[in-house]
């Protein structure tokens, strides 16, 4: 029942309770005459009473200025102390810490967020912000800036780097998973078939003569001892090139001795970059001065922005050259690409759900304790925005209806306490 429609019922039944005062008095001496008045006077009493007392909350009844102690105008007398109840109860009562938290843990947030990203709906606004965000980092970043931070970070704060460390964890792992291995096979490979090949016996051969003929001289019998024995550039060139090839082909097997003995002299190494604090200071010293050499020549700038700039034109232009669906970049690809697989595991997986929901309800916590005084300061804000009367008739727009109710009440209470003080009355006169 709408507000007005209760008004309209709280003044008919006011009006016919009146009339009914009238109707009955001539046959109050009687007894149903009597029982009527008595119902009629005291249900119009209550509620031209109730009447009265609503009116007095906005305003003055029946538009009299009556006294203060009457107690009119209580809305707009009390404003100051209703606001400070009213955010008091916001703050204090309905919204408190606990109550908020208690709400939250009633509620999935990580099955419901999931549920929606990972939806038709939620997934494609995920990869319109995916897109833009990009396009909004590309665009405000500074190449200047960018190369400046990394430079001052390269040369200032480079002893914070152990480079000896560094080496030992990198060869650690690599033995570990047997990169070794693999880097060595890798490596072996290729210079098996360079010591195999006709130009690197042909530098050995230049090396052999000039060494021959640098040791024999103008010695004729040096140079005869060297005929006789068959010691010429060509047969020494000859069984290095097969005494090198022999060697790397033996450390191409894994289970060579000699390739064993280099990965034990691997792992001394690796060893000794922890524990030889000689050698540490040797590799911390050389990666001091390499910095030191590169620093004038290090210019990040030109290279960062000519990437950044390949990256933005990757980004805003079609690829295929069909402007009515271009193709995304491969930047933007590659961001959509782990987009989706992430909303796969997101969709499959509970525990990440799980952890969604706890991760976003500590945040959503942590800042309602930081800022939770906002709360009473911004309902407090919001109400003393509000003039008198806009207070007054939001007032009437919420409670209206109730108030209407209570002046139902007053009659029909009233006019069940005349009835029951004229049946007592009448006792005690004994009929």
């Amino acid at each position: 029942m709408e507000k007005r429609s209760v008004r309209k019922r709280a003044n008919a039944i006011l009006a016919i309770s009146a009339a009914g005062i009238l109707a009955a008095f001539p046959f109050q001496h009687t007894f149903v005459g009597g029982l009527l008045f008595a119902a009629f006077s005291a249900g119009t009493i209550g509620g031209l009473a109730d009447s009265f007392a609503i009116s007095a909350l906005f305003g003055d009844p029946l538009r009299i200025k009556w006294p203060k102690w009457m107690g009119t105008h209580i809305i707009s007398r009390n404003r100051e102390r209703l606001i400070g109840e009213l955010v008091d109860m916001v703050g204090k009562e309905l919204l408190t810490v606990e109550a908020i938290r208690a709400t939250l843990q009633e509620h999935d947030l990580g099955g419901v967020i999931a549920r929606y990203v990972t939806g038709q709906e939620g997934s494609r606004e995920a990869r319109a912000i995916v897109k833009k965000l990009a396009g909004e980092l590309l665009a405000s970043a500074d190449a200047e800036q960018i190369a400046e931070g990394l430079q001052q970070l390269i040369t200032e704060h480079g002893d914070a780097l152990q480079l000896s460390d560094l080496l030992a964890d990198i060869g650690d792992w690599s033995v570990r998973h047997k990169y070794d291995d693999k880097i060595l096979s890798f490596v072996i490979e290729p210079f098996v078939q360079l010591v195999k090949s006709h130009t690197f016996r042909s530098v050995i051969e230049q090396f052999a003569a000039t060494a021959i003929r640098s040791y024999e001289g103008d010695k004729l019998r040096r140079r005869l001892v060297d005929y006789t024995a068959g010691l010429n550039a060509s047969s020494i060139a000859g069984k290095v090139q097969d005494w090198l090839a022999a060697f790397l082909e033996q450390l191409a097997h894994e289970d060579s001795p000699r390739r064993l003995e280099l990965k034990e002299l691997l792992l001394i190494f690796i060893r000794r970059l922890r524990e030889d604090e000689a050698l540490r200071h040797r590799v911390e010293s050389g990666k001091r001065k390499l910095l030191e050499a590169l620093k004038p020549h290090i210019r990040l700038e030109a290279l960062l922005s000519k990437r950044l700039n390949e990256i933005r034109a990757d980004i805003v232009s079609p690829q295929d050259g069909n402007e009515g669906n271009p193709e995304p970049s491969k930047l933007i690809q590659w961001l959509l690409t782990e987009l989706d697989h992430g909303l796969d595991l997101l969709r499959s997986r509970p525990d990440l759900q799980q952890s969604l929901d706890t991760g976003v309800k500590t945040l959503l916590l942590s800042w309602i304790e930081e800022k939770h005084a906002l709360i009473g300061a911004l309902v407090k804000e919001k109400l003393e925005s509000y003039t008198e009367r806009e207070l007054i008739e939001m007032v009437k727009d919420k409670a209206g209806r109730d108030l209407q109710y209570i002046r139902l009440n007053g009659m029909i209470v009233g006019s069940a306490a005349g009835i029951v003080l004229h049946l007592f009355t009448f006792w005690i006169r004994g009929g």
